[in-house]
């Protein structure tokens, strides 16, 4: 079996294209990536921007310390540097280059000094190009100011500073130049970019195999449910979906779609009983009236008089069993019972009024209870009814038989007890929860039935969240209790077993009192 579910569902994931695991896994890998991207976008690009700024800041630093030595003074006031090429050879002197950077000075444009240790040579003497590098930087400088100007020069992408260099009383002109390698340092960004993408790469498997495998097991109920919905068959409705432990939404829908499919398995088998109990109440009828209407001489009156009034019996016995079976059928619907405030004074003259008039009995209203409930009346008037007939059926003409309604308080709150007493034949303890099958019928009765009248009584109990209590010994008359709670409550999702509850007569399922509920009978 469980591999005919695993063929199943392979097949019906090719079936059905992407699942909703991959599309969810899709969508979440998606903002990941478009997070990474955007994120190192922005990041990069500010780094980009640091960096000019940052070169641009050393290089104007370079600018203010050669300010400061061309403008150093001795103690007296008098200027320490009184030529241009003292104050170049401090200036040079006092550098001190990074490995991006070079630092060369010219007098009347002809290089001068450079550092012995600095990164790169901007104008080295043998280097080819060299030539064009100093035509670039003389041609940039401006006398009498300082200038920033970018500069290509032997495959470096160079930030240069050239500072004009004066000193009063001496004529000649004298340049102070830094360059930095900023393409250099734009490589090393564009490598770090490049790991921050292998990474990027790296974080988005990792996070779809993990997305993956958490989808999955988030998914996994609904993936039964699906597997689940495509097994269950009319003829197979045992399947259930697990439901998971964790108290969320899935695990919600898991509960309800088993509750859902024990709503139809219940009214696939109640259709199914529902047919098999017409076709086996309904043979005998039709056998009796075939019979008879074969063996009717047609020729005798009296026979035939004789033979109609058999089968008009027999079909009105059948009408009233499809009737009752249509009425069981009907209790299965959630609105089977509508409850509404109903004044239970009222409603108990009112039964008492009807029941009086169903067959020669002493009658006695026990008990009537000031109060209001919440209770269908139409349905819990044709309950009263309906044991009241049955008393009758099972008690001698001039009997006792009682009614009463009382509320009592129950372990779970106030409780409404509707109760007919007889003192009729009773009920052997053999017989007090089989009478609440279908067509179980107790031998002793003064008339016929189809014995579904205690199961629909039962049923409209049920229908009011309650139960049917019966106590009855042999010879001592029959007490039937519907007990249901005198406000409409919601029922939990697995309801327990009614809680017994003593009434005022003192009794409780201690005692001899039978509790029935459709949930005892399977």
């Amino acid at each position: 079996m469980p591999q005919e579910r695993l063929r199943a569902r392979a097949a019906g994931a090719f079936a059905r294209g992407w699942s909703v695991r991959l599309r969810v896994l899709t969508v979440m890998m998606a903002f990941v990536l478009v997070g990474l991207a955007v994120t190192g976008m922005l990041t990069y690009a500010a780094q980009f921007r640091a960096l000019e700024r940052r070169v641009n800041g050393e290089l104007w630093q370079e600018h203010s310390e050669l300010t400061l030595i061309a403008e150093s003074t001795h103690e007296d006031g008098s200027p320490v540097h009184t030529t241009v090429d003292s104050v170049l050879l401090q200036a040079t002197d006092s550098a001190a280059p990074s490995d991006y950077e070079s630092v060369i000075t010219f007098l009347d444009d002809r290089p001068l000094y450079q550092p012995r240790t600095q990164g790169f040579a901007l104008v080295p003497a043998d280097a080819p190009g060299s030539a064009e590098v100093l035509e670039q930087v003389l041609a940039a400088h401006q006398p009498q100011k300082s200038v920033i100007v970018p500069i290509e020069a032997h495959g470096r992408e160079l930030q240069v500073l050239i500072a004009s260099v004066n000193v009063e009383g001496d004529e000649a002109q004298g340049i102070f130049v830094v360059a930095n390698d900023i393409g250099a340092q734009r490589r090393d960004l564009w490598q770090s970019v490049a790991t921050f993408a292998g990474l990027s790469v790296i974080t988005l498997l990792v996070a779809g195999w993990v997305g993956y495998a958490v989808i999955g097991r988030l998914l996994r109920p609904l993936e039964d449910l699906r597997s689940a919905t495509e097994q269950i068959t009319v003829d197979d409705l045992e399947y259930r979906v697990p439901v998971p432990a964790e108290r969320d939404d899935i695990a919600a829908l898991a509960r309800n779609f088993n509750r859902m499919l024990a709503r139809i398995q219940a009214g696939f088998a109640e259709q199914r009983r529902f047919m098999s109990d017409v076709g086996h109440e309904l043979r005998t009828p039709l056998t009796i009236v075939r019979g008879t209407l074969e063996t009717t001489d047609v020729e005798d009156v009296g026979d035939v008089r004789e033979s109609h009034d058999i089968a008009i019996e027999e079909l009105d016995r059948m009408g009233r069993v499809v009737g009752d079976l249509s009425e069981l059928a009907a209790s299965a619907r959630p609105d089977y019972v509508r409850p509404a405030p109903l004044d239970l004074a009222g409603f108990a003259r009112s039964a008492f009024a009807r029941i009086e008039h169903i067959a020669e009995r002493e009658w006695i209203l026990e008990r009537s209870v000031d109060v209001v409930a919440d209770a269908d009346e139409q349905r819990l008037m044709q309950a009263v009814v309906q044991l009241a007939a049955n008393a009758v059926r099972y008690s001698d003409e001039g009997s006792g038989i009682r009614f009463g309604v009382d509320r009592v308080l129950g372990p779970e709150g106030p409780e409404i007890h509707v109760t007919v007493r007889d003192e009729g034949i009773g009920i052997g303890p053999e017989d007090q929860r089989r009478i609440f099958e279908r067509f179980t019928r107790v031998d002793g009765s003064h008339g016929s039935g189809t014995g579904l009248g205690l199961p629909i009584v039962l049923a409209i109990a049920e229908g009011h969240d309650g139960v049917v209590r019966l106590l009855s010994t042999p010879g001592g008359g029959s007490t039937f209790t519907i007990v249901f709670p005198q406000f409409a409550r919601r029922a939990p999702e697995d309801p327990p077993p009614p809680a017994g509850d003593t009434d005022r007569r003192g009794r409780g399922p201690e005692d001899d009192t039978t509790t029935a509920s459709r949930r005892d009978q399977g």
